[in-house]
């Protein structure tokens, strides 16, 4: 697995869920990969991609990493810091297919919680 902590992140991310949590809680969003350089990945690689996707469901914020937070972020205010140890990546969200070498990644759901 990749990623190995929920704060593998950076503190402009919590920022912007925290924005769009106050702004706009029921927005519904749709994220496409752009691949400009036209790549063309090693076969099987979306699916050693989604075996990493799948993975991040057991990325769950720990108590070292909520104290950190409650206490570098000051400004985040308790019922937040709640949310981001309740969070859980949702795989269904994201969607990857490879044809020919090109892969196409597509995320789509609530924009607060595919911001991440």
């Amino acid at each position: 697995m990749i990623l190995q902590y929920f704060t593998d992140n950076d503190l402009y991310k919590f920022t912007v869920i925290l924005a769009i949590q106050r702004l706009y809680p029921w927005a519904w969003v749709r994220y496409e990969f752009t691949d400009h350089n036209e790549t063309r990945f090693p076969e099987n690689f979306a699916r050693e991609l989604r075996k990493e996707v799948d993975a991040m469901t057991r990325l769950a914020m720990t108590a070292e990493e909520k104290e950190y937070i409650t206490h570098r972020c000051y400004f985040f205010d308790p019922a937040f810091i709640d949310f981001l140890e309740g969070y859980r990546y949702d795989p269904s969200e994201v969607t990857i297919t490879q044809r020919e070498g090109k892969l196409k990644v597509s995320i789509e759901g609530h924009w607060f919680r595919t911001v991440l």
